[in-house]
């Protein structure tokens, strides 16, 4: 989606008046020689609203916004990098996709700003748009009416203070470490892709948790909003290990959901079932954080909670989440639909 657009912002600013090394409107430096900053043209808007995007997943709007060209060369991005951190922003990395070209969406937090951005090269030509952040207005209802995103991997980083959900709970926790992202080296560090290492902050423990687990502490859209959408309910996996002389081979299969649960975004829900009728009701949100509540055709209630995971996500393609039952003799069930970032 990008290639056509880079094309044009390229032309765009070299039918301009060339600025050799300009300063930036965002941050106290000035860009390199060679750097063109890019205004009032119709192909920003594509590009714009894909920062806002950005801005979102991490429960943000712009505020103030740049967008810059330059020709694409060695050690550029880690330059960037180096320089934001030159001036006391801690950079870190949401997303990232090799399929068109490379495109990173990142995070700079600063004492007093925070910033976010896309950095984006195909073809021998960079371009980044960023802007600084301003936080969305408190949820003051608790209840998102539109579909929300979960704050995407690396939003969170060292030192921040989150929750995330355990067995018996709800946690709170201080990052101590990020996990590699998806396509980054990871080494040693294999096991954890797209994890937090948490600190809890009631037993003084470590650990690493699943990037879908972990959130804010304040309410926010994507609490209830996540769970807009359908799911599939019921479905459960049978794992077979068979050996062939020195080969063991491992097979996982799936038997298909028999439940659907869709959450609509008014407030209402249906679930339907292939052992129950059919319910229709209205979803309230989790007391004790992220997630909704719903009941089944016999009245029992049952808390739906993100689990969204790398391996899920990598192999199947999908977002996860698990229906937990307030009746603790009724086993959890696992939700899933495709993936959709």
């Amino acid at each position: 989606m990008f290639r056509p657009l880079l094309l044009t912002l390229v032309l765009s600013a070299l039918s301009g008046p060339a600025l050799a090394g300009p300063p930036s409107s965002l941050v106290n430096a000035s860009f390199i020689d060679g750097a063109e900053i890019v205004t009032n043209t119709p192909a920003l808007a594509q590009f714009a609203a894909s920062l806002r995007q950005v801005a979102a997943n991490v429960n943000g709007q712009c505020k103030q916004s740049e967008y810059v060209v330059w020709p694409s060369r060695d050690g550029l991005e880690t330059q960037f990098r180096q320089g934001l951190e030159s001036l006391n922003y801690r950079f870190g990395v949401l997303t990232t996709d090799n399929e068109n070209g490379y495109v990173m969406a990142f995070q700079a937090k600063g004492a007093q700003t925070t910033l976010v951005g896309l950095w984006v090269d195909v073809d021998g030509t960079t371009v980044l748009g960023w802007c600084s952040l301003a936080a969305l207005a408190a949820n003051t209802g608790a209840t998102s009416t539109t579909p929300a995103t979960w704050p995407a991997f690396g939003t969170f980083q060292v030192g921040d203070t989150v929750q995330f959900y355990t067995s018996i709970g709800w946690k709170q926790g201080i990052i101590k470490e990020v996990g590699p992202g998806p396509g980054q080296p990871a080494g040693d560090r294999w096991h954890a892709v797209k994890k937090y290492l948490i600190t809890r902050t009631d037993i003084n423990s470590d650990g690493w948790e699943e990037w879908g687990s972990v959130a804010h502490l304040k309410s926010a859209p994507y609490w209830t909003g996540f769970f807009v959408g359908d799911w599939k309910l019921g479905e459960m996996m049978a794992v077979n290990t068979s050996v062939s002389g020195s080969t063991e081979t491992t097979t996982f299969s799936y038997m298909t959901a028999s439940d659907a649960l869709r959450v609509n975004a008014d407030g209402t829900y249906e679930w339907r079932s292939s052992f129950a009728a059919t319910v229709k009701g209205r979803w309230t949100p989790a007391p004790d954080g992220p997630g909704i509540v719903v009941k089944d055709s016999k009245g029992r209630t049952w808390t739906l909670r993100n689990e969204t995971n790398e391996t899920t996500e990598r192999i199947r393609k999908l977002e996860s989440a698990r229906l937990y039952p307030s009746d603790r003799s009724e086993m959890s069930q696992v939700a899933t639909r495709p993936l959709k970032r």
